[in-house]
């Protein structure tokens, strides 16, 4: 996340750096930052798990014109599970709030943020990696492993929300 920053950093333009010169106009794109890398963090991490689901819809579509019907009630049940992991990833809060919000996410709820979304991108890619890798024949134990695995990263997704109530109940930094 920290190359991240740092190359959206180097791409300013000279009005950025002029203004980061003004004095507390430096904070302000400091946290527009922040919050760009985090939209593209997570737009990535939606992407890992749309890569999951295509390749799921494409071993039920497989499976389906083969005539092997019996895990496909399963198999639904982990792309539906995918396909809300994506959707609550890229509609999630950003990890930093703008200029005039009431309540500011400080440095160390940033931290406790990207130490989520660095976990839950290794979880995403173990995700893809393990639905591309299906065999021709998937049991139900297989896919209820995979289930469980989508829904342990939905849930782990639930701690970053807390980050952001925590926040928001405490008045940020």
């Amino acid at each position: 996340m920290n190359d991240e920053l740092e190359r959206a950093r180097e791409r300013r333009n000279f009005i950025e750096k002029l203004g980061a010169k003004i004095p507390g106009f430096r904070g302000y794109l400091e946290r527009e930052l922040r919050r760009e890398v985090d939209k593209l963090q997570r737009d990535w991490l939606a992407e890992q798990v749309d890569r999951a689901r295509f390749a799921i819809n494409g071993k039920i579509r497989e499976w389906s014109r083969e005539g092997r019907l019996d895990n496909l009630d399963r198999a639904s049940s982990v792309e539906k599970a995918l396909d809300r992991l994506a959707n609550r990833i890229r509609h999630a809060d950003y990890g930093s709030t703008g200029f005039f919000d009431a309540v500011k996410i400080g440095q160390a709820e940033l931290d406790r943020i990207y130490e989520f979304d660095l976990t839950l991108a290794d979880t995403v890619e173990y995700l893809a990696t393990q639905v591309e890798q299906l065999p021709d024949t998937a049991d139900d134990e297989m896919l209820a492993r995979l289930l469980d695995a989508v829904q342990g990263a939905d849930d782990k997704f639930d701690q970053r929300a807390t980050v952001f109530e925590d926040v928001t109940r405490t008045g940020g930094a």
